[in-house]
């Protein structure tokens, strides 16, 4: 249907009015909204074939919405918010959602005293889950992940990247890439906009190396460069690598990702977790769209990540799981890098697939402000992903992809915690 609007004629498929607070996280200025995060009061917004054509008032709609009364037969679909807060839907940007098998024993161990890096020396740790995904068949790795993808959606998820790392061998890598490739559902017209993600494939089969090459490294470096990466084109998005001393060093990161760059990868770093390990350097000199942890990063680093225009992803569940600091987002900030927050969904070291949790963590343990973590849970973790221009805020031109949430001041989030905000997650196409 086309509607005569204040500013142009508009066509729109759906219409979202009787919003409280819409909360754009706009990147350029809108009429009628206010502060950081360009917040308008009592809000609307029309939407066409998934895409948000128009975001203004309610008082602003109201002739298209008397339009849309009569308009039945052009089909237009109305949705009355009922007063909720609306905002992004959340982007996770750094998940290793597929996998069988649990840690819990591991989680009782560092409770008991033994740390991460020695839980990883004794081949626990990456290589536990390795052998129980190997041993999952394809249903069984395909219902969990469908799971875990169902429990995000319903804490305001939206779009979520998926890596690979818990196979560690050609066969079962590749079956984990097309079970995270048959995930992404956001073009299926039989999936309803209550159930639609956006699904973003990673390729990290240099996540460690597996028992069978343990006193052969550096073949299995020349297996994920000759075989892995050629055979995954057109698979996974990205390719990332897990740069540390107790996974693989700065010079083998840079053969990996230099290659994957040469077949046309984006490029993701874990970078400087557990030690300086040369991660985020590395990510500046190669131009990756994201270094991810960046807990040992120096100063000097995060100027080349600027320079370089490398997102700087944080992920404050693995300093909760792993009883570490918490990296200073403040710092991060103020060398003027564009952070962003993630689950690190993980049997290991973040167990949460809840990105108001982290949300929360951000604001409590890492000197960021609501305005600030919310920023870094949508727009900048669609810059992580290389998505900025399609999703991560309300604007005109972007994808429709909003969380609803269950409150009536968006300044609840973070302050209302231990429980899910979100009445439900939209995204229509």
């Amino acid at each position: 249907m086309t509607f005569d609007g204040p500013q142009a004629e508009i066509k729109a498929s759906t219409v979202i009015r009787n919003i409280g607070q819409l909360v754009t996280v706009a990147q350029q200025p809108i009429a009628g909204a206010s502060g950081p995060l360009q917040v308008i009061q009592d809000a609307a917004l029309a939407i066409y074939k998934g895409t948000i054509v128009w975001v203004g008032t309610e008082d602003e709609g109201e002739p298209w919405f008397q339009q849309a009364a009569t308009a039945s037969k052009d089909g237009i679909k109305i949705i009355d918010a009922q007063g909720a807060v609306i905002t992004p839907g959340f982007v996770d940007s750094h998940t290793h959602l597929v996998f069988a098998g649990d840690r819990a024993e591991e989680f009782h161990l560092r409770r008991a005293g033994v740390s991460y890096g020695e839980l990883l020396a004794q081949g626990h740790g990456i290589l536990t889950t390795m052998t129980a995904t190997r041993k999952a068949d394809t249903e069984t790795l395909l219902t969990l992940a469908r799971e875990r993808l169902a429990s995000m959606r319903q804490h305001g998820t939206t779009t979520v990247e998926i890596k690979t790392g818990y196979g560690l061998d050609m066969i079962t890598e590749e079956a984990c890439l097309r079970i995270i490739n048959s995930l992404n559902a956001f073009e299926d017209t039989a999936i309803t906009p209550l159930e639609r993600m956006r699904i973003v494939p990673t390729f990290l089969g240099a996540h460690s190396i597996p028992p069978e090459y343990r006193d052969r490294r550096s073949e299995y470096v020349e297996l994920v460069i000759e075989q892995m990466l050629p055979a995954f084109v057109g698979l996974a998005r990205f390719c990332d690598v897990f740069c540390e001393r107790e996974a693989f060093t700065e010079e083998e990161s840079r053969r990996i990702l230099t290659r994957a760059q040469e077949l046309g990868y984006n490029l993701k770093l874990h970078a400087d977790q557990l030690s300086p390990s040369g991660g985020a350097r590395l990510a500046a000199e190669l131009g990756a769209t994201s270094a991810d942890h960046l807990d040992h990063a120096s100063d000097s680093d995060l100027d080349a990540m600027r320079e370089a225009g490398v997102v700087a992803t944080l992920l404050p569940g693995c300093s909760y799981t792993l009883r570490s600091p918490y990296p200073a987002a403040r710092r991060f900030l103020d060398h003027g890098l564009h952070v962003a927050l993630a689950t690190d969904f993980n049997p290991g070291t973040s167990y949460c697939e809840n990105m108001q949790m982290i949300l929360g963590l951000a604001m409590s343990e890492m000197d960021m402000s609501l305005e600030e973590a919310l920023t870094a849970t949508t727009i900048n973790g669609a810059r992580a992903l290389a998505l900025q221009d399609q999703v991560g805020s309300v604007e005109v031109g972007k994808q429709c992809e909003l969380a609803l949430w269950s409150i009536k001041d968006y300044r609840e989030i973070g302050y209302h915690f231990g429980t899910n905000l979100v009445q439900s997650a939209l995204v229509e196409r």
